[in-house]
């Protein structure tokens, strides 16, 4: 018998012993060791003894607990182990369950309790729920996907400077030529779902749906969804329309369907990932974009992966930033396209994974995208590889969505340049211009039978458009004022601020070697968080908001200047102020533990970025911060203090939720150019005034501010004379 063999039965047999001793020992309790309440899995069909119900606080004798994917034979086996293991609760309530549907639970268990269940012959299987995030992996083996075919010789179209209005990136991949009319008529909107960080409302780009599935977000403000930037970014590639906001995205005829998965740290288990994934097949989508990866492959991962694949969405995914190491899950998948990396000269990027899973790479250098609040993002990554491959994919399909997954990803990869090795290039370079102008060829000779021998159109050898200069630098500006250099840190602070005033209860934390603990409060006693309770912070309309608001960013200004933040009162009248100093003082008590815990909030959620992890509790962080709220504030109002002709928009669920940005639309678009207004403020460290805070042509549609123009005039003199209208039609859905 082979050792190996040998070894695993072994390992049976302990597993046995374990198990045998335990529920022995413990009179039919094999759980008694950890709390004396629960039972063992009873096997299907078998009556459900007498149960208390209760579930274990402490793993016991089973040691330590992690979490972990169970996947059951049926539901009724699923109910057993949801009442019988404490859940993970890595998913918060705006979930639809799909985990369940596909019998699928994300639990707690020990060592013991994992071994145990592995046994079980109603488990089909327990992984380890893994943490989605930028790893190593093992190579998953060459696809099918990936044609035998030569590379030629690079053919170079070299350019000094990119002067051209559209990006490097699109110029390289030939998408600056694209077209979105169908024999003289619009063509067919195709569904994107964008698995990433959130996309932040308002960036122009148009988002067919948006929720968020991190815990404790279920109300988290649309308009600053997106925590880290990274979602954004990467569905302004596909995207973001052509405006004077951020960059054009290659194909703006898509609906975008946003679920944020991955947390302030970029980070999701793949329990979430999984939901998110089955969520967006439940609403048909064509496309799904993901980027980032996995260390490890992952059955339930892959399951779901499949399952998109059957119901006929193309899924694209970052190959992952980890060099010679493998590329990362899902990217490996033999279902999904991985996108590899080039820079500006058109060659792959040392940091781009290479392996034989590499199906396409697209430019992931110096990529400028949208990013904060109307700003300009110039970053790096396979991440920003893929959605380029996405958003060609849509160009494809949109001429004709009744043409098979297959049928897309065929031609994506026939019309690619391969100029390099397939373990690094996989097809080659995705070149958009080479995809349509073969379509209808490539149309008529595409069969089934023959896609995996049969080359069906002419080999791109086309000469690629490379730059010594992109034109781009790293870092980031605003679109309207791009000499004007936003520091990376500044906006994370800001961005920081912005999502604070949602903040409550103790928080537990280590800042400098040193543990603290900064409570926010609960209920009626939270410092920043609560409509009613601290309508300052959230644009309430039983308080003046325009002050609010001004005032809010004023106190930074004196901060910035060397003054205590209380200076701002004496040249302001606001009868909320005195509260709002309360709240900033919480941030100074016990030697600034306020600011400390922020600014360990931006660290851990910025391990990669230096700039964040060299941030230091100065007077312009402060500032940063407390211009973020003032943010917050202003773009709170659109939600809390709005009206139609039936009354105030409450947030009582359906199409009468505040917080429902797809109910009077216009709301969230009014507060998105608001935002950038505020933000081009702080960006040219101007004195925030009630005109930065009006509405663009002091008109609202579909809905009305509540006490607006009252207090306009009563922010400052010299809107005495300022008249705000409104109308109730065209603003709905």
């Amino acid at each position: 018998m082979k050792k190996r063999e040998m070894l695993k039965r072994g390992c049976a047999v302990l597993v046995i012993v374990a198990m045998f001793g335990y529920y022995c020992l413990n009179g039919g309790d094999v759980r008694a060791a950890a709390n004396g309440t629960e039972r063992m899995l009873p096997e299907d069909g078998e009556a459900q003894g007498a149960d208390d119900g209760t579930k274990r606080e402490q793993a016991g004798n089973g040691g330590n607990t992690k979490d972990y994917i169970v996947k059951t034979s049926s539901e009724r086996s699923l109910s057993k182990i949801k009442d019988n293991y404490s859940s993970s609760d890595e998913i918060n309530e705006n979930k639809k369950d799909m985990l369940e549907e596909n019998q699928l639970a994300s639990v707690e268990l020990s060592g013991l309790e994992t071994a145990i269940l592995e046994q079980d012959e109603n488990v089909v299987y327990v992984e380890e729920d893994a943490i989605v995030e930028a790893s190593a992996a093992s190579p998953a083996g060459k696809k099918a996907h990936i044609k035998e075919r030569k590379r030629h010789k690079m053919q170079e179209n070299r350019q000094k400077k990119n002067k051209s209005s559209a990006e490097w990136n699109v110029r390289m991949i030939k998408a600056d030529k694209k077209t979105n009319k169908k024999e003289g008529k619009p063509a067919q909107r195709i569904k994107v779902a964008v698995l990433d960080s959130g996309i932040d409302w308002g960036n122009d780009i148009n988002l067919a749906y948006q929720v968020s599935l991190v815990p404790d977000e279920e109300e988290m403000t649309q308009i600053f969804m997106d925590g880290t930037g990274h979602g954004t970014s990467v569905a302004s590639l596909i995207a973001a329309e052509d405006d004077d906001i951020g960059v054009t995205g290659i194909n703006s005829n898509v609906d975008i369907y946003s679920y944020r998965v991955l947390d302030d740290a970029n980070q999701a288990p793949v329990s979430r990932v999984v939901e998110a994934i089955y969520m967006a097949i439940e609403k048909k989508v064509n496309i799904i974009n993901m980027s980032f990866g996995l260390n490890t492959d992952s059955e339930t991962l892959r399951e779901a992966v499949q399952a998109a694949k059957e119901a006929g969405i193309l899924i694209i995914a970052a190959a992952g930033n980890t060099g010679d190491k493998g590329v990362q899950y899902p990217a490996a998948y033999e279902d999904v396209v991985a996108v590899g990396a080039v820079n500006k000269d058109g060659l792959v990027e040392d940091y781009s994974a290479k392996g034989e899973e590499v199906e396409l790479v697209a430019p992931g250098e110096l990529v400028r995208t949208t990013g904060f609040v109307g700003t300009e993002e110039v970053t790096l990554g396979t991440s920003l590889a893929a959605p380029q491959v996405a958003a060609v994919a849509a160009l494809i399909w949109q001429k004709d969505t009744k043409v098979s997954v297959d049928f897309v990803r065929g031609l994506l990869n026939e019309s690619a340049n391969l100029y390099g090795r397939t373990d690094e290039y996989g097809n080659g370079l995705v070149d958009a211009e080479y995809a349509l102008s073969h379509y209808n060829e490539y149309k008529r000779k595409y069969k089934d039978n023959n896609r995996k021998t049969k080359q069906l159109i002419a080999e791109n050898k086309s000469g690629v458009t490379t730059f010594e200069d992109t034109g781009c630098i790293e870092g980031s500006w605003s679109q309207s004022l791009h000499d004007q250099l936003v520091g990376d840190s500044s906006k994370i602070c800001v961005r920081a601020g912005a999502r604070f005033p949602d903040f409550s209860g103790k928080k537990e934390f280590t800042y400098g070697g040193t543990e603290y603990e900064y409570n926010m409060g609960t209920d009626k006693n939270r410092v920043f968080a609560g409509m009613t309770v601290n309508g300052w912070w959230h644009g309430y309309f039983a308080t003046n908001y325009i002050k609010a608001v001004i005032y809010a960013a004023r106190m930074g200004n004196e901060i910035n200047a060397g003054r205590s933040y209380t200076a701002a009162s004496n040249s302001f009248d606001y009868n909320g102020a005195f509260y709002m100093r309360q709240g900033i003082g919480s941030l100074y008590a016990n030697s600034e533990i306020g600011w400390k815990y922020i600014l360990y909030y931006i660290k851990k959620n910025n391990k990669n970025n230096t700039n964040a992890q060299n941030q230091k509790n100065s007077k312009g962080f402060k500032k940063a911060v407390l211009w973020g709220m003032a943010l917050h504030a202003a773009t709170d109002t659109y939600a809390h203090s709005a009206q139609i002709k039936s009354g105030r928009i409450k947030h009582t669920g359906g199409y009468t939720d505040a917080d429902d940005k797809t109910y009077i639309g216009t709301r969230y678009q009014d507060a998105a150019a608001v935002a950038r207004k505020i933000m081009n403020k702080y960006i040219t460290k101007g004195e925030l005034t009630a005109w930065d805070l009006t509405v663009p042509g002091n008109h609202t549609v579909g809905y009305e501010l509540i006490n607006y123009q009252t207090y306009m005039r009563q922010a400052d003199a010299s809107m005495s004379g300022y008249k705000y209208t409104y109308s109730y039609s065209s603003g709905s859905k």
